[in-house]
């Protein structure tokens, strides 16, 4: 039920920036810019280069037209998103009488077989969503959006990360940086009022709050299981790494910088700081800050949701957000995910209806209230709901500072294999050298596909 995707999100821009941008667009689409606005704001060019065969869909949706929605869809939906997706269904179904949408939900540990599988038979759904670290390995199944789908509400740093060729296969729907949540109650035991800014704080926090009666661990760190490498990222990116060269042909984990903040994160391990024998089922991190026994964790908005369920409306009182504290910088691993339609999709024109609604501000401000996922939608963040949420106002500057996983579809593979290794490294198994060489070397092997 918690388990979250991390997906990706590119590089890292204000959220005034991005109400800059979509305002020079709009005055710029006149006279042919938005494509030189896209480069400038974003690494790496305009949209993904690809061999997909994406950009030959003939059986693409040219333009959504003006009629209700008819017809049936079916919609894969995973985790939390899956779980809220009902209600919305149920109101576009109200909105739109002659359509009917068969939801199945999937966890998100193990839909990846699942997609594999249709894609290798033509029997996807309709609409999916579309982790945003696996649209390289499945952008050969989805079909882009038509030429009237309004993007303009969306930052073109998150249209670029599901745009192949100059067709956008995916429409981003939500954001998911990582940031700190803390036990306020607790630390305030331990002689803390304040987050920690620098790394050598929290350190110093960790090993204070464990001291309280009843804490079992002062930090946690998730050290093994499904995306634990990945989820691991936010450590060293803040460090200075990066995990792929400039030109993007080469992954880079054997750096010092990659190797300084393991070397942070199994010194916790040593010091009992953090245990590398934790829980790591579903929900284990929430569950054991809520109980008190680890007052430190680091996770996405989604927290904020589950957090209230498990811990009733008083526990809102007890906790507090804070952006990442720095080593060389605080920048975040982000994830989130898409929503894309499927080429063998035979409602295509009902699909896109059903996203396009879906989309809309006032829709995703709702999704908001249910999911607590941070919309991809420049104006549902801009509404007071979020923006006066203190435990949210955290995730909105974090998200100025973030980085994610490149576009290559080598690495849901590799991170199934570097996950395995991460394990190794976090309980004391193998040496960061030699963990740090091993993933290197299965990276060298797999190269970074397409």
């Amino acid at each position: 039920m918690f388990k979250r995707l991390s997906g990706v999100m590119e590089p890292a821009i204000s959220l005034i920036n991005l109400i800059k941008e979509v305002q020079m667009q709009v005055r710029m689409k006149a006279i042919g810019a938005l494509a030189s606005i896209a480069c400038m704001i974003s690494i790496g060019g305009c949209g993904r280069q690809s061999d997909s065969s994406s950009a030959q869909d003939n059986t693409a949706l040219k333009t959504i037209d003006a009629k209700p929605a008819k017809g049936e869809i079916t919609m894969w939906a995973m985790g939390a998103e899956g779980e809220a997706m009902p209600k919305f269904i149920k109101q576009f179904e109200q909105e739109n009488p002659d359509v009917k949408i068969k939801l199945t939900t999937l966890p998100w540990s193990s839909y990846r077989e699942k997609f594999r599988t249709a894609v290798a038979s033509g029997t996807g759904p309709d609409i999916s969503m579309a982790g945003n670290a696996d649209l390289a390995a499945f952008s050969d199944a989805f079909s882009p959006a038509p030429s009237n789908f309004d993007l303009m509400d969306i930052p073109m740093s998150l249209r670029k990360i599901s745009n192949v060729n100059g067709r956008q296969i995916a429409i981003p729907f939500y954001a998911d940086p990582r940031v700190m949540f803390y036990r306020t109650d607790i630390a305030q035991q331990a002689g803390w009022n304040r987050a920690p800014k620098t790394w050598d704080e929290l350190k110093q926090m960790a090993s204070d709050v464990r001291k309280v009666d009843g804490v079992s661990s002062g930090i946690y760190i998730g050290p093994a299981g499904t995306d634990s490498f990945q989820n691991y990222l936010f450590w060293a990116y803040s460090n200075g790494a990066s995990i792929m060269n400039a030109d993007h042909s080469k992954y880079t984990f054997d750096t010092p910088e990659f190797k300084g903040a393991l070397e942070y994160t199994t010194d916790l391990f040593k010091t009992g700081i953090a245990d590398p024998n934790v829980s790591i089922e579903a929900g284990a991190d929430l569950q054991q800050f809520v109980a008190g026994k680890i007052p430190i964790m680091f996770t996405s908005p989604y927290a904020l949701t589950e957090l209230k369920k498990l811990g009733g409306e008083d526990f809102n009182n007890r906790y507090a957000t804070a952006v990442l504290p720095k080593s060389k910088s605080s920048t975040s691993f982000v994830g989130g995910a898409n929503v894309a339609v499927w080429k063998n999709s035979k409602n295509k024109q009902a699909a896109w209806k059903y996203i396009q609604w879906f989309l809309k501000p006032e829709t995703q401000v709702e999704f908001y209230k249910a999911s607590s996922d941070l919309p991809a939608s420049t104006k549902a963040t801009q509404n007071k709901v979020l923006s006066d949420n203190p435990k949210m106002v955290p995730f909105l500057e974090q998200v100025k500072d973030v980085k994610s996983v490149p576009y290559a579809s080598t690495w849901p593979q590799l991170l199934a294999y570097s996950d395995k290794e991460f394990e190794h490294i976090c309980k004391g198994t193998v040496t960061v050298d030699a963990g740090l060489a091993d993933i290197q070397k299965q990276a060298d092997s797999l190269g970074v596909g397409k």
